[in-house]
């Protein structure tokens, strides 16, 4: 497979996202997460769509708020800006990312039955509750809710 420079250059450069939320950047999404070329590109572009259907579902009704609120866009939502960055705006593409890493972690596991077929699913399974922990918190950040989950068995 080539090289990760020859995948970006042949990358779809976006996805366009609803009037409220920021498109995805496809190059910076795959660095961010640290995708290889193992992941294609039109396989990133089917998945990251899954990835912001998801999260924009989220946060339906918080966008809903904001909108009544008379705010049209995130970017246009108050809030601190780090490194010229809404922290509402970094929030949504963290949850976008990880959502969108952890979509194609679970859809590359092996069914590989021997010992080392064990360990590497194994080493997915806590990289994939890790991706989807970190989705969950950039959304509970938006919506301003606390970060603890807990399982109750």
């Amino acid at each position: 497979m080539g090289s990760l420079n020859s995948i970006n250059t042949a990358l779809p450069e976006l996805v366009t996202n609803s009037d409220f939320w920021p498109d995805i950047e496809l190059n910076m999404l795959r660095l961010s997460v640290r995708l290889d070329g193992n992941v294609t590109n039109d396989r990133l572009r089917h998945v990251t769509i899954e990835a912001i259907n998801r999260v924009n579902d989220e946060l339906a009704d918080w966008r809903d708020i904001q909108r009544q609120s008379g705010y049209t866009t995130l970017a246009g939502v108050p809030a601190e800006k780090v490194g010229g960055v809404s922290v509402l705006t970094s929030r949504y593409l963290r949850a976008v990312y990880s959502t969108t890493k952890a979509l194609i972690i679970e859809s590359y596991r092996d069914i590989d039955t021997t010992r080392e077929g064990e360990k590497h699913a194994e080493a997915l399974a806590t990289q994939i509750e890790d991706t989807w922990r970190d989705s969950q918190w950039a959304l509970r950040d938006i919506l301003g809710l606390n970060r603890g989950l807990a399982e109750i068995a």
